[in-house]
């Protein structure tokens, strides 16, 4: 199995997220969550590690941190590792308690994270039972859930001393103060109201939320060698323009190209399979993508996850997108 592209540098900002192993629950009581969250201070303690919000569901987790020393890895490995032997003394186990490598991407400080935190937040009242529940009932929720930070972001009685609470408000807010704690809450409010663009499909390689120009800059750090390992890297170190891989498609497939672009056409997987290499091996977020094609990031987004679906359940169509994928591999060679 390749090794996730993990980019590392002073001062990096990382969403992380991990599942249970089979997607089993990696909570059992609340001892484990106090025991995660004690087991989450102590790494950040000791690899100088700001935890800036995290979200704790039932077979999931999502952190937002930043990095002093570029030492992801090592700070995850030590924090995981901590959890796993703690929760498997306390329950009698042995074995894996998370699913495989943790995922994390970098993220860009001045235009994603406040949303990225925002979005974290809500990640309590997604489940299906609050489909039909009020504004207001699910804004008491978010309040009072206890495993997460948001809580602290909105009253000092909540916080906890090991999360950095200020540098948020600070940031985007002008003040951690009461002002800055109601100023934060309605920006969440607007979340609970109403549809929000999710900042999850603007990321790039699956490595990187930020914009263009961000992305040019981290190209700059990357090891010039791209070891074999870890074919992000050269993707990401390569990127090809959407229309080039829309012609590559076309070619591969001997269609037109306008046959891609057509919103009726007929060639719907073609389409759906020129997106979804669009999304992975240019450096465009899929709203640029969709501006291409003719439709908007949302239809882009839903076009991507039918293909992973049919991909999953037909090895002729598997075949076929990865002859495809290997061609357009080489348009950056």
């Amino acid at each position: 199995m390749s090794r996730p592209l993990r980019i590392k540098y002073p001062g990096a900002y990382y969403h992380v997220m991990n599942r249970g192993n089979r997607r089993e629950d990696i909570f059992i009581n609340e001892t484990d969550r106090s025991s995660f969250v004690a087991a989450l201070s102590d790494s950040c303690e000791a690899f100088s590690v700001k935890l800036i919000a995290y979200v704790l569901m039932a077979n999931h987790f999502h952190l937002l941190v930043q990095t002093a020393h570029g030492n992801l890895s090592e700070f995850m490995r030590h924090f995981l590792v901590t959890y796993t032997v703690r929760f498997n003394r306390r329950h009698g186990r042995s074995g894996h308690v998370f699913q495989g490598r943790f995922k994390s991407f970098l993220v860009e400080e001045d235009q994603y994270l406040l949303p990225l935190s925002r979005y974290m937040h809500l990640n309590p009242i997604r489940p299906r039972r609050f489909r039909d529940a009020d504004i207001q009932s699910k804004s008491d929720y978010l309040k009072k859930y206890r495993w997460s930070t948001y809580p602290g972001y909105c009253y000092l009685r909540k916080r906890d001393k090991n999360i950095d609470y200020g540098w948020l408000l600070n940031t985007y807010f002008g003040e951690d103060s009461a002002q800055g704690r109601r100023r934060y809450r309605a920006y969440v409010q607007q979340g609970i109201e109403g549809e929000i663009e999710n900042p999850f499909e603007e990321v790039v390689h699956q490595s990187i939320l930020g914009s263009q120009s961000f992305v040019k800059w981290v190209k700059k750090k990357l090891p010039r060698r791209q070891p074999r390992e870890i074919p992000s890297l050269g993707k990401l170190q390569h990127d090809i323009a959407v229309e080039h891989i829309i012609k590559e498609v076309a070619r591969a497939c001997q269609v037109r190209t306008e046959d891609l672009l057509d919103r009726k056409t007929r060639r719907k997987e073609l389409r759906q399979m020129a997106m979804e290499l669009s999304y992975r091996y240019s450096n465009e977020k899929q709203a640029a993508i969709g501006a291409v094609f003719g439709v908007d990031y949302s239809t882009v987004s839903q076009s991507r996850a039918r293909l992973k679906a049919k991909l999953e359940s037909s090895r002729k169509l598997n075949k076929q997108f990865d002859e495809i994928k290997e061609q357009v591999i080489n348009l950056s060679i």
